[in-house]
């Protein structure tokens, strides 16, 4: 597993590209797909952490040009094929983004089969749906096996960043965030998790680091 990392625009949001093989899939099409190395590469899916425009902005032209399927968490996709309720009409050019969408639920568990790659190729995806930062903001955690062992990391959008978490006044929510913080915390601590905007970091980092994560020894946060 490879992970290319896209930082763009203003607010430098994350494109994550990961690579298995020849396959690769897309994680918050933000960035123009010129701009992307994909040679070689078929993208297989094309996956939106949550609906707000600087991490959606290019899902569109990304899809037509590769002819990828697009996907999100159930309650997200309604967001995101709205311009008003995406924000991006209100500052900037409206974002349009066509369905279909496919919806995801927490605790789906994606596989090679999903998008009819080889049955050699050994990894899982598995959706977990953390709001807070938007009421159907989801984290995914990429999984594969080798004879090395086990490789884990978590593309994690707006919802954990380095030494802190993603703002909740826009449509978001406080206590679901600290919820997502905890069911974040339960992961292995060698996850590295790869964030919407900023540095990557990882699950024992900010256990260690992160005051909304070493709050969660107090019982009274959540």
């Amino acid at each position: 597993m490879e992970i290319r990392i896209y930082p763009f625009g203003p607010l430098q949001a994350n494109l994550y590209v990961i690579v298995f093989g020849t396959d690769a899939f897309i994680v918050d099409p933000c960035v123009p797909l010129e701009s992307l190395e994909l040679d070689g590469l078929k993208v297989r899916g094309i996956f939106c952490t949550h609906a707000h425009y600087d991490h959606i902005v290019e899902a569109e032209n990304i899809r037509n040009a590769t002819g990828s399927i697009l996907l999100a968490f159930e309650a997200e996709c309604p967001v995101i094929l709205d311009s008003h309720k995406n924000i991006s009409s209100h500052s900037f050019a409206p974002v349009t983004v066509l369905p279909p969408i496919c919806a995801l639920k927490d605790g789906d568990i994606l596989t090679p089969a999903d998008f009819a790659m080889k049955e050699t190729d050994n990894f899982t995806i598995t959706v977990l749906h953390t709001p807070g930062h938007t009421s159907g903001s989801m984290c995914l955690v990429f999984e594969e096996k080798t004879d090395e062992g086990v490789n884990r990391c978590l593309v994690s959008g707006d919802t954990i960043f380095a030494g802190t978490v993603g703002r909740t006044d826009l449509g978001g929510s406080m206590p679901d965030m600290l919820r997502s913080v905890q069911k974040i915390s339960n992961l292995p601590d060698d996850v590295r998790i790869f964030p919407g905007h900023g540095p990557a970091t990882a699950v024992l980092a900010e256990k260690s680091g992160n005051p909304y994560f070493t709050a969660l020894k107090y019982n009274d946060i959540i």
